[in-house]
């Protein structure tokens, strides 16, 4: 019975821990194009550019949607997908740095 009652206390530990969500926030990096991503609630960096995030939508995940302004560029929309591997960002895969 105290077999039985570890397996089903260390299930339940497991099934709770996958629960929520840790987001996107992070830094990424794509080696093939030498490209870095930084996600921050308030700011994405990349490239050479700065996003001010005015707001984010996270009604359609695992897409985050995150509606930016940057000063050369105007508004910007980044659609980026979290996958088991990092990050999409159109069509490229960033892995955690």
């Amino acid at each position: 019975m105290r077999k039985l009652l570890a397996v089903g206390v260390l299930g339940l530990a497991s099934v709770l821990s996958g629960c929520g969500d840790s987001g996107i926030y992070g830094e990424y990096v794509n080696e093939q194009y030498s490209v870095r991503l930084d996600i921050e609630k308030d700011v994405i960096k990349f490239k050479d550019g700065v996003f001010n995030v005015k707001s984010w939508d996270e009604t359609q995940k695992p897409v985050y949607i995150a509606r930016t302004q940057n000063k050369d560029l105007g508004s910007w929309t980044f659609k980026i997908e979290k996958v088991k591997q990092g990050v999409v960002y159109q069509g490229v895969i960033f892995k955690k740095d």
